[in-house]
C-alpha cells in the first residue's frame, strides 16, 4: 500500500526535535547540546528524577524538581529558578516522561526558556559530563 499511496507514510521514524507545552516550543536536545550550554550564564538544569538517584549522582549543580512531587518542591527551589534562567530538565531517558510533566507544571507559572535533554543522565554520566553526588 504504501508504494501506491499518494501521501505515504515514512518507513523511518524521526523523532520530533521540539514539544508543544502550553502553547511553548520547547526543544528536545541531547546531552552533547546540553554540554554546550552548561557553562552558559542563565543555565539551569533540573533534574526530575526520583530522590533517591538524584542523591546518588546527578547533573552537577542540578536542581531537584521531582514530577512525583514538584508542587511541594517547588516552593522551596523557586528562589533558585529565575523565570527569565535556560532551563535544562532532564529525567531517565527516551522513554521517561517526568522531564516534560516538570515543564507542563512550569509553563504556566512564567517559565519560558525551556529545554528537554531526552537522553537523559545516563547519556550524561555515559558522555563523562560534569556530575555530583553522593561518594559510593
Amino acid at each position: 500500500m504504501n508504494l501506491v499511496a499518494s501521501n505515504p507514510i515514512p518507513w523511518l521514524y524521526v523523532p520530533p526535535n521540539e514539544l508543544e507545552i502550553s502553547g511553548l516550543r520547547v526543544p528536545l536536545i541531547d546531552e552533547k547540546a546540553a554540554r554546550k550550554l552548561m557553562d552558559e550564564e542563565g543555565t539551569i538544569f533540573v533534574d526530575t528524577r526520583h530522590k533517591d538517584d538524584f542523591d546518588k549522582k546527578r547533573v552537577k549543580r542540578a536542581i531537584f524538581l521531582p514530577q512525583d512531587d514538584k508542587e511541594a518542591q517547588f516552593v522551596a527551589v523557586q528562589p533558585l529558578l529565575p523565570e527569565d534562567a535556560r532551563l535544562i530538565l532532564y529525567c531517565y531517558g527516551p522513554q521517561c516522561d517526568m522531564a516534560e510533566e516538570v515543564a507542563r507544571f512550569l509553563a504556566p507559572l512564567g517559565y519560558k526558556r525551556m529545554m528537554i535533554m531526552t537522553a537523559g543522565f545516563k547519556a550524561w554520566d555515559e558522555a563523562g559530563y560534569p556530575v555530583e553526588g553522593e561518594p559510593e
